[in-house]
């Protein structure tokens, strides 16, 4: 088992959940019921846990990896008076042809505000009990430039692209383009993946919009969490290095079913070389802040 699989995927794992979950994962072919969704109002985003089991997908392909196993646990919370806050787990042990199995614990917060404004990141993760990485930083807009400041590992300063937005903002974006009906949407993405130095350009394709139920293993934890009847969308989330030149193929691709909420599930993260499907399997919705309802 290669280092280099191990490490894209933990990168997958943090950019790609953070962006579905917001923490983070679209899908959209509308019919004639595209008129009438795009003129219902989103709900926004609501305060959650949710836990999901992971495991190696047999139906991708992978010539390193005999078997994977793993759970996330995401935790999602604030309003738009106070900006939104995220804490991500994500624990994975991965096993090659040989039997040799690494284990990867990987831990992250981050603070959004409401106006996409400011964002503060934090990460540490571990490979087989090792501290691999201990990163913290922080972005900022200001004067139409994006600031971007570390504090860990290594204190350093710079600028990227004002069109980039932050993992609340890159979810929102995207669930509002499937209300709109809309099949296709890209938007750059920097989570502070990969020690906070690497942004990413992302491009979502949105399916058919759906409030029913379906088969796809997980929809009875949503049922029980009393969102089943929310609008969800299907939708494949490709991540592209901004920094890489020429034909460009996708570093990993997240494909997700996202709620108009925020919540989602029925993931699968796509590495190139091995896929992990993750599975819903506990979602604890929170009561919205009173006092957040009044926010103006």
């Amino acid at each position: 088992m290669t280092s280099v699989s191990i490490n894209a995927g933990r990168g997958a794992v943090v950019a790609g959940v953070k962006a579905a979950l917001a923490v983070g994962a679209c899908w959209l072919a509308m019919t004639g019921a595209a008129s009438a969704i795009s003129a219902a109002p989103a709900l926004g985003m609501s305060p959650h846990e949710a836990v999901y089991d992971l495991s190696l997908d047999t139906g991708g392909s992978t010539d390193t990896i005999s078997d994977a196993e793993g759970r996330m646990v995401y935790h999602f919370w604030g309003s738009r008076c106070d900006g939104y806050n995220t804490k991500l787990r994500f624990v994975t042990r991965i096993s090659d042809g040989d039997g040799n199995a690494r284990l990867t614990d990987v831990a992250t917060s981050t603070f959004e505000d409401s106006d996409g404004k400011s964002f503060s990141f934090a990460t540490k993760s571990y490979v087989d009990g090792t501290l691999a990485e201990d990163s913290t930083g922080s972005a900022e807009r200001e004067n139409g430039k994006l600031h971007v400041t570390m504090a860990k590992p290594k204190s350093i300063r710079f600028d990227i692209n004002p069109s980039f937005q932050f993992p609340n903002q890159h979810l929102t974006k995207i669930i509002d383009a499937a209300i709109r009906g809309e099949h296709f949407v890209q938007v750059d993405l920097f989570d502070g993946s990969e020690k906070g130095e690497k942004p990413y350009s992302t491009a979502a394709v949105i399916g058919a919009a759906n409030t029913g139920a379906d088969n796809l293993g997980d929809e009875a934890t949503a049922k029980a969490a009393g969102i089943a009847n929310v609008r969800h969308w299907p939708v494949t989330l490709s991540y592209f290095d901004e920094n890489a030149t020429g034909e460009q193929k996708p570093s990993y691709e997240l494909s997700f079913i996202v709620y108009e909420n925020g919540v989602t599930r029925r993931m699968r993260l796509d590495y190139g070389d091995f896929a992990l499907t993750g599975k819903l399997v506990r979602l604890d919705m929170k009561p919205v802040n009173v006092a957040a309802k009044r926010c103006p």
